[in-house]
């Protein structure tokens, strides 16, 4: 049996090989790769927020075209023609070259995973993806005004080639926000980046609330509510840049209405070291500090420090803490306070989260 199997396969070996000749003996073309004339992006329109790293993943459809392919932008340019190159140009970015866990022990440890890279600030890679990086501001792209007005609209083009030839997918076009360098973000202007009002012009400010429950107003015994009035309350949450540092750190802070702060202390059972991705803690009577990497999260990964934790497979994109105290209430059972904040940061700085009790005190005291 051995020795039949084995000269049957001989002339098919033989087949092989003379097929393989007759390409070059008679001329005949190399093989190449498919290219549909139907290829293109889901979507065209893209409205990023400027500052920030957006990277619109999964919206090439190649239909059934052969990769590996290459992807040019080409022709940018405004709604009234003028050219949009200045869009293309190579601005210093952080790019990873190592895997983020969230497990770090160490600043340098996060900074050693990445490195500075020039690369345009609208990119499309090799997959058809669109990357905008937060090199991307409004110094050079003009972001929307509350009209959008056709001739201010960046549009480009985007050249796709394999083997198989080459085609051009048009009009795809930009229209970005202007930076907003922290989320929750209800307090800036989508079109300014002033103050956000109620209405245009307005005095009355906007603002961002953190989440409030178990907690009773001092002098009031009434249940807090973040957004409430009255006996209720309000607690505001203010984000912004404090002066001086090395551009590396965030402190947390809280206020009373008095404008007083409320030494942190007595947040008597939060998990002060596992609250934020951050390292040489410092506290004192009016704020706990933390030197941090920025962007907050650093990456979009979901680590113990982002909202829903490790097995959020969506999550990773904002960081989440809560400050947590327990008192004893009436009949001497024990009751707990929780304020807790959903956040991001995108600009690298020294920044504070402030948590601003503005008409009613928490009560600490036991009962």
């Amino acid at each position: 049996m051995y020795n039949i199997l084995k000269y049957k396969v001989v002339p098919f070996l033989t087949l092989i090989v003379v097929f393989s000749g007759c390409r070059k003996i008679f001329d005949l073309p190399e093989e190449k790769d498919y290219l549909s004339t139907k290829m293109t992006y889901f979507t065209k329109d893209f409205t990023p927020i400027l500052g920030r790293l957006f990277m619109y993943q999964g919206i090439f459809n190649p239909d059934n075209s052969s990769f590996p392919m290459t992807f040019e932008i080409i022709n940018a340019r405004f709604g009234d023609g003028r050219s949009a190159e200045d869009m293309l140009a190579k601005k210093p970015v952080l790019v990873w070259t190592q895997e983020y866990t969230g497990n770090e022990k160490t600043l340098a440890e996060i900074e050693a995973k990445r490195k500075i890279e020039e690369r345009p600030m609208v990119e499309v890679r090799p997959s058809g993806d669109i990357v905008f990086w937060p090199s991307t501001t409004s110094t050079i792209m003009k972001p929307r005004d509350s009209v959008i007005y056709p001739q201010d609209i960046r549009y480009f083009d985007v050249k796709v080639k394999n083997s198989g030839g080459t085609r051009i997918i048009k009009d795809l076009s930009i229209i970005p926000s202007i930076e907003r360098p922290y989320f929750p973000d209800e307090d800036i202007n989508r079109f300014n980046g002033l103050p956000n009002t109620t209405t245009p012009g307005g005095t009355n400010l906007v603002h961002n609330y953190p989440v409030i429950f178990g907690m009773i107003g001092e002098g009031t015994n009434a249940k807090l509510e973040a957004n409430g009035g009255g006996t209720r309350g309000v607690v505001y949450t203010y984000i912004r840049k404090v002066p001086g540092g090395t551009g590396n750190s965030l402190r947390f802070k809280f206020l009373n209405k008095d404008s007083v702060a409320i030494n942190p202390a007595k947040f008597n059972e939060t998990k002060w070291d596992q609250l934020v991705h951050g390292f040489n803690m410092e506290r004192t009577n009016e704020y706990v500090k933390f030197e941090v990497a920025y962007p907050i999260p650093v990456a979009r990964i979901p680590t113990r420090f982002t909202s829903g934790g490790v097995t959020n497979t969506n999550g990773g994109s904002t960081a989440h803490v809560e400050f947590v105290y327990s008192r004893r209430g009436f009949g001497g059972l024990r009751e707990q306070g929780v304020i807790s904040q959903e956040f991001a940061i995108y600009e690298k700085g020294d920044w504070e989260i402030v948590f601003h009790f503005k008409t009613v005190n928490p009560k600490f005291e036991d009962e």
